[in-house]
């Protein structure tokens, strides 16, 4: 080979290696602080005060009265709502749904912080919109699961079907 084939050879494994490495930091940085924000989202979050979060309480037993919304039917703003985690470690814990949208994932900013080693620091969220309930991944590395299927967007969320985060299940109910 020529010393000219040599230096081209070393220069584009060179210009791979930087490319990798920023692509490495890409993904570092969305785990870390989350997807990029547009300003009109970042607009309508900061109108939200933290009082308007949801608050999480234990979860009651289910009654025996078998109300108005059966499994996979959708639930609409109009109900009650709440998310109830059925496994992982907020298994028994209920989050109020009040219209406004609830992140998820280990970042402390997030309404509903997920001690799961498997989630990302801001994993998925659940917002209400044109009167249905949707779950959103934003982005995350493992993925989010409603059923077995992983999401690729926002998707209707089904009354008690189980929504995966890593080793956390939790369901729509209302």
């Amino acid at each position: 080979m020529t010393e000219l084939t040599v230096m081209v050879l070393r220069l584009a494994f060179f210009a791979l290696l930087w490319i990798f490495v920023f692509l490495v930091a890409g993904v570092l940085r969305q785990d870390i602080f989350g997807p990029r924000t547009t300003k009109a989202r970042r607009r309508g979050r900061s109108g939200r005060s933290k009082s308007s979060r949801p608050q999480s309480t234990p979860a009651a037993a289910p009654s025996a009265s078998g109300g108005a919304v059966q499994p996979g039917d959708q639930v609409t703003t109009a109900h009650y709502a709440q998310l109830v985690f059925t496994s992982g470690a907020l298994q028994g814990r209920v989050i109020s749904l009040n219209g406004q949208p609830v992140t998820m994932g280990r970042a402390g900013g997030n309404d509903v912080v997920l001690h799961d080693d498997f989630a990302s620091g801001v994993h998925a969220r659940v917002v209400a919109d044109n009167g249905l309930w949707y779950v959103e991944d934003l982005g995350s590395t493992n993925g989010t699961f409603v059923g077995d299927r992983r999401l690729h967007g926002a998707v209707p969320l089904p009354a008690f079907t189980p929504v995966r985060i890593g080793n956390t299940t939790m369901e729509l109910q209302a």
